[in-house]
């Protein structure tokens, strides 16, 4: 059976045809999304510059949280807290500008002294309390807001509210770090709504449909001026097939990588300037698996890519290497060294040599803070760079490389490990996270290692400590008891070869007997004992080792964007280990959900489901499907089936006011639709509580019925 939507045949997708040539939603309906009110203010005055000044709504919402960070490390940087009181003297409409000390916030440091006061003095009840209520509260928004119904399938929202105003804490180096961020009102935010949704209320700023993107909500950030967007989760199916495709252009490029690197080889000779500065980017992309990097706005860290290294990152050694220093993504240190081919050391030194600002910093508006200074790669942006790979292999960009890398980094880590499917799960842990580290230091995904981890590194070698006490203390209750049972075996025999009688040597087996059985149990516990005190050794030596190892290493990045999770879960099949379930956190177990519905074999053995597709039913199927309900009506009178388009929808379709309903149809290769099923909801029978019921109902056309069609049809209902 060819199955044209839904995640668990994803590999039928063909990587030649370009995404945007079909539109990626037929349907999408949401109820908008929430703003978060601002902060009910109390009605404070505070000092400023001697006289006192009573603050306004915005005024307090600012004062208030910059209160919140008194006992941060953020208020001792200098240009957080220039940049904070640069917009609180515009609020407040000081001239000149206010200095920290010219401002008493005291008045604002009692009130949040005094809500982390009353917390810590909460009972456990109240704080347990506290927690049901707020998590109520959330799980009332997230029903209302939480989901979209989109193709026919109600599917979670990635968050539903904007940001609330707040103080911009950027990431490392950030230069708009400590600036105010005022959040977005309703009438900033424009929806994406399909003309089959019902009217949302509101003064949005805009209504639009573009089914070509899976945005549902989005507005222009008042800081930055970029827009912002609210999305799909992660787990929507939609979102999912294109998460299979990103890997799937991975497995691509590795079985025509040789064919991809002499291309780019041949370009590192182009007689073109421009074509050997693209080719020689794109062998820097693939050797030390860097992001290609763009033009940096003014609001921006100085961070780097491929296309926007200046001389300065680069060094040419006089051993034939070439070392790279620069600050990465996130502001991350990034320092590599290479020992590249004669021909792009000698690229290298001419780019160095004829280094230069872009053409572009000429012309633009913008006043990067790169804008002036000399560029290896001017005028070569990340667009550039991916034309010129997407022209050796359809679908190539710089990020498969990553993606390709880092999935292989994984594979081999994990061939290497050799691990048995009978080893305990320590160890299949320990090379999970090993794998995953290979990954993280390929793709140089590091992090400030937290100050606190010579604290957890001495809890770490409490615990060794102590599991190597366990395994010592019982290791000699085995010696212990095993000396005892052949002691009680040898006085046995030396019993009863001493009694005199048949009967007295009957009696004495008897008894002993009875006392080795006991010292056998004895000693059988004692192994029990010691094997698993071996197991919670291994288990944290294996903790501490890769506790130790990944400290400075980010494994999340690479576990959610770059590795493909179905090279983790098929090693997990060969090693009876359950990698998604077991290693991968709950974020990204659902984001990866699709991983465990994949069809090897996509259906090619499956003859009797030839030229039958399966998609989502939407509500512009209805007609036929009534028609279909019309033609098998009379055979189930007892099935009260629904009459007409709207009462079929209404029953059997999804819409965010239910719980879960979805629905499919079959479709023959003519377009006429053989079959129909419908799924959900969930409910629990008043008899068995404990069971959990799920209504299912599945028509197939009368003149198309038979057993190997029903089947294909009640396993599209399974999964």
């Amino acid at each position: 059976m060819r199955v044209c939507r839904s995640y668990h045949r994803i590999r039928l997708v063909c990587l030649t045809t370009p995404e945007w040539s079909f539109p990626l939603l037929q349907q999408l309906i949401h109820n908008g999304i929430i703003i978060p009110e601002p902060p009910v203010p109390v009605g404070l005055t505070i000092p400023v510059r001697g006289g006192s000044v009573r603050l306004t709504p915005k005024q307090e919402e600012m004062a208030m949280a910059w209160a919140k960070k008194k006992d941060t490390p953020y208020v001792q940087d200098p240009v957080f807290v220039a940049n904070f009181m640069r917009d609180f003297s515009a609020a407040l409409g000081a001239e000149p500008e206010l200095g920290l000390g010219e401002v008493d916030l005291t008045p604002c440091f009692w009130i949040v002294d005094a809500e982390r006061e009353a917390k810590a003095r909460m009972t456990r009840e109240e704080r347990k309390a506290l927690a049901a209520e707020r998590k109520a509260r959330r799980e009332s928004l997230k029903t209302r807001y939480g989901y979209a119904i989109v193709n026919g399938q109600r599917v979670e929202l990635g968050t539903y509210m904007t940001e609330p105003s707040g103080i911009f804490m950027g990431r490392g180096q950030h230069p708009l770090r400590g600036r105010w961020k005022e959040g977005a009102v309703q009438s900033d935010v424009t929806l994406n709504l399909s003309p089959d949704a019902p009217a949302v209320e509101g003064d949005w700023a805009e209504i639009v449909w573009q089914p070509q993107s899976l945005w549902v909500a989005r507005w222009k950030d008042k800081l930055s001026g970029k827009l912002k967007y609210v999305w799909l989760s992660d787990t929507a199916p939609i979102k999912q097939e294109r998460e299979a495709r990103k890997f799937d252009r991975a497995i691509a490029l590795d079985a025509q990588l040789a064919a991809v690197r002499a291309r780019i080889s041949e370009g590192l000779v182009d007689p073109s300037p421009r074509q050997r500065m693209i080719a020689t980017a794109c062998y820097l992309i693939d050797a030390l698996c860097l992001r290609v990097g763009d033009e940096k706005d003014p609001d921006e860290a100085d961070t780097v890519g491929a296309t926007t290294l200046r001389p300065e990152h680069v060094s040419l050694n006089d051993d034939g290497t070439v070392a790279f220093k620069f600050l990465g993504k996130d502001s991350v240190e990034w320092h590599k060294v290479l020992e590249p081919p004669a021909v792009v050391r000698q690229n290298l030194a001419e780019l160095i040599q004829h280094a230069r600002p872009a053409n572009s910093a000429q012309v633009s508006d913008k006043v990067s803070p790169t804008r002036d200074k000399p560029q290896l790669f001017p005028d070569i942006a990340s667009r550039d760079v991916n034309a010129y790979l997407s022209g050796i292999q359809p679908g190539l960009t710089a990020k498969v490389f990553r993606t390709h890398h880092a999935t292989a980094a994984v594979r081999e880590s994990l061939a290497e490990a050799a691990i048995p499917p009978d080893g305990p799960e320590h160890i299949k842990w320990k090379a999970a996270s090993l794998a995953n580290l290979q990954a993280a230091v390929l793709c140089s995904h590091t992090k400030t290692p937290s100050p606190t981890w010579p604290r957890t590194r001495q809890r770490y070698r409490e615990r060794r400590a102590k599991a190597e006490a366990r395994v010592a203390r019982y290791r000699e209750q085995v010696r212990e008891y095993t000396a005892r049972l052949r002691s009680l075996r040898a006085e046995s025999s030396e019993k009863v070869a001493a009694a005199k009688t048949a009967e007295r040597r009957k009696r004495t087996r008897q008894r002993y007997r009875r006392r080795i059985a006991i010292a056998e149990r004895r000693v059988e516990g004692a192994r029990g004992r010691r094997d698993r005190a071996r197991i919670a050794l291994g288990k944290a030596k294996a903790r501490y080792l890769i506790a130790r190892e990944k400290r400075a290493w980010n494994l999340i990045t690479s576990l959610k964007s770059y590795i493909d999770p179905r090279v983790f879960y098929e090693w997990g099949q060969q090693v009876d280990y359950d990698v998604l379930g077991r290693y991968y956190p709950a974020t990204l177990r659902r984001k990866f959900a699709w991983v465990r519905f994949i069809d090897g074999n996509d259906g090619a053995d499956n003859p009797t489901g030839a030229g039958v597709s399966v998609r989502t039913c939407l509500w512009d199927d209805l007609d036929v499907v009534a028609e279909l309900f019309g033609a098998v009506r009379a055979d189930y009178p007892e099935a009260n089936l629904p009459v007409g388009p709207r009462e079929i929808g209404e029953r059997c379709l999804p819409s965010l006011e239910k719980t879960w309903h979805e629905a499919i149809i079959l479709v023959d290769e003519q377009e006429q639709v053989i079959g129909f099923a419908a799924v959900g909801p969930e409910w629990c029978d008043a008899e068995h509580q404990e069971e959990t019921a799920l209504d299912v109902l599945a028509i197939l056309l009368p003149e198309r019925r038979g057993p190997a069609l029903a089947r294909c049809l009640a396993d599209e209902v399974r999964r």
